[in-house]
C-alpha cells in the first residue's frame, strides 16, 4: 500500500497549493536574483518554447495513453457486468424450472415468489441494497426449513439455498463491478487535469510567440514552472491510480508491506 501522504497529493486543492507555492518561490528567486543566483539573461524565446513544448508534449502523450486506459477499464467492467447478469439469468431459469417441477407447496411458492421478483430485475436496476420482502420471507423460511425435523423439507431448502446462494453471489459480483465503474471516474478526473495542463501550455506558448520580451520573461518562467510542477504531480497521481487499480485486482492473496 502507498503512504497516505501520497494519496493527498492526488487531490486538486493540494496540487494547486503546491504548484502555487513553487511558482511563488521561483518568483522570489528571480526577484532576488543577486542572492539566489537565478539569471534569465541567457533564456531566449526559442529555448523557452522548446522547454515548455517538451513538457506539453509529454502531458499530451499521457492524455492519449489515459484515454486508451479508460476505455479498456470501462469496457472490461461493462463486459464483466453483462456476463454476470447473463449468468444470473441462466441460473435463475434453472431454479425456476426446478421449482416448477415440484409439487405445489407453501415452501415452493415462497421460493417461486423470490425467483419471479429477481427475474423482474433489469441490468439497469442493479445493484440494489434492498432485496425486498420476498427475500426476507425466503430467509425466514430457509432458517425454519433447515432447522426442521422434516427430512424432505430440509433437503428442499438445502437445494434451494444452493440455487439462490449462487444467484446472490452473482448479484454481489454485479455490485462490485458497479463500484469499479464508479472508481473509473478517478481516471477521468486525472485525464481532465492533463487536458487542462495541455490547454494552459498552449496558451502560454501562444502568448510567448506574441509578447516574449525582457519585461515579461519572468512571468513566462513562473507560468511554465506552475505547469511543470503540475505535470509532475499528475504523474504521481497516475501512479497512485494504477496502484489502486492493481491492489483492487489482487483479491486472491493477502497484500502486506511486510511480505517477504
Amino acid at each position: 500500500m502507498l503512504p497516505r501522504a501520497i494519496f493527498r497529493l492526488t487531490r486538486l486543492p493540494a496540487q494547486l497549493a503546491i504548484c502555487t507555492a513553487v511558482a511563488a518561490l521561483v518568483e522570489l528567486a528571480i526577484y532576488y536574483g543577486r542572492w539566489s543566483g537565478a539569471d534569465l539573461t541567457a533564456l531566449d524565446r526559442s529555448t523557452f518554447i522548446t522547454a515548455l513544448g517538451t513538457v506539453a508534449t509529454l502531458v499530451a502523450l499521457f492524455c492519449s495513453l489515459s484515454i486508451a486506459w479508460i476505455l479498456f477499464v470501462s469496457q472490461q467492467s461493462k463486459g464483466e457486468r453483462l456476463a454476470a447478469y447473463d449468468l444470473m439469468k441462466s441460473r435463475l431459469l434453472e431454479a425456476q424450472r426446478w421449482l416448477l417441477s415440484l409439487p405445489e407447496t407453501e415452501d415452493r411458492e415462497t421460493c417461486l415468489s423470490l425467483a419471479y421478483e429477481l427475474d423482474k430485475l433489469d441490468l439497469s436496476d442493479l445493484p440494489q441494497t434492498d432485496r425486498g420482502p420476498e427475500y426476507a420471507a425466503y430467509c425466514e423460511a430457509l432458517d425454519a426449513g433447515l432447522d426442521s425435523n422434516n427430512t424432505e423439507r430440509r433437503i428442499f431448502y438445502l437445494i434451494s439455498s444452493t440455487h439462490f446462494g449462487y444467484i446472490e453471489s452473482l448479484l454481489n459480483r454485479i455490485g462490485l463491478v458497479s463500484i469499479q465503474q464508479l472508481i473509473a471516474r478517478l481516471f477521468i478526473d486525472t485525464l481532465a487535469k492533463g487536458v487542462a495542463l495541455v490547454g494552459l501550455s498552449v496558451l502560454v506558448l501562444t502568448a510567448s510567440l506574441l509578447w516574449y520580451d525582457e519585461s515579461l520573461k519572468p512571468t513566462f518562467v513562473i507560468a511554465s514552472t506552475f505547469i511543470a510542477v503540475g505535470s509532475t504531480l499528475l504523474l504521481v497521481e497516475v501512479l497512485v491510480d494504477l496502484r489502486r487499480y492493481y491492489d483492487d485486482e489482487i483479491d486472491f492473496i493477502e497484500s502486506s508491506d511486510t511480505d517477504a
